[in-house]
């Protein structure tokens, strides 16, 4: 599949209020004293506050990536970010996809609360993780780290001293890996992360983390 990079046609924070909003809207409209509703009509209501709270939810998680987070690579990489949707969309988990795609498929287009190629390209965005950090190993080992030093030491724990797992973004967040699958999640986020610093800075900002890969969350090894 063919990373498609490239900014939202609004500010991811933006779009996610916009479809809160439109939710709300739709909730208020569609509300009927309980002795009035059908079931079906209960059901939806349901369904369309559900979805609300979730997007509520993520707002407030991205709030905090934006505060703690992408900062914090910031002054480690020396790269400033053009912007947070890049890292927003790495740490996009898979159910995210889920809810945008049954928002997309529970209205009809003109009733949307966004355009429905918002939703669509918001429900694509967990794949950009694993794609940018293809991204990101291959850049690593062809330009950064080439020739007695082209072992990666340690990516799972530049993850953890970015807090990037932590700071995954989506309900499913609360399911717990453990061992060797969240050592590769880990390691996946990590290089997204530097594949998204390669993209917009080059190999010269991509060097600026290579101290860093034998860290671990208290600072950088050796």
């Amino acid at each position: 599949m063919a990373y498609d990079y490239g900014p939202p046609a609004c500010p991811l924070e933006e779009t996610l209020t916009a479809i809160q909003e439109g939710l709300m809207r739709e909730y208020r409209a569609e509300c009927l004293p309980a002795r009035r509703r059908s079931p079906r009509r209960t059901r939806r209501l349901r369904r369309i506050r559900g979805w609300s709270r979730e997007i509520e939810g993520l707002i407030s998680q991205i709030g905090r990536v934006v505060r703690e987070t992408l900062p914090r690579i910031e002054r480690d990489t020396g790269h400033t970010f053009q912007g947070p949707d890049g890292l927003l969309r790495i740490l996009m988990d898979t159910s995210t996809k889920r809810l945008f795609l049954d928002i997309l498929a529970g209205f009809p287009e003109e009733s949307l609360p966004v355009p429905a190629k918002d939703l669509g390209m918001l429900g694509k965005f967990p794949n950009d993780s694993r794609a940018l950090a293809l991204i990101g190993d291959v850049t690593l080992r062809l330009k950064v780290l080439s020739g007695p030093h082209g072992e990666v030491i340690d990516l799972a724990a530049l993850s953890d001293r970015w807090g990037l797992h932590e700071s995954l973004l989506g309900l499913a967040c609360r399911h717990r890996l453990a061992g060797e699958p969240l050592v590769r999640e880990k390691e996946t986020l990590s290089r997204a992360v530097l594949g998204l610093i390669y993209i917009e800075g080059g190999t010269d900002a991509l060097g600026g983390a290579v101290s860093l890969l034998g860290c671990g969350p208290g600072g950088v090894a050796g």
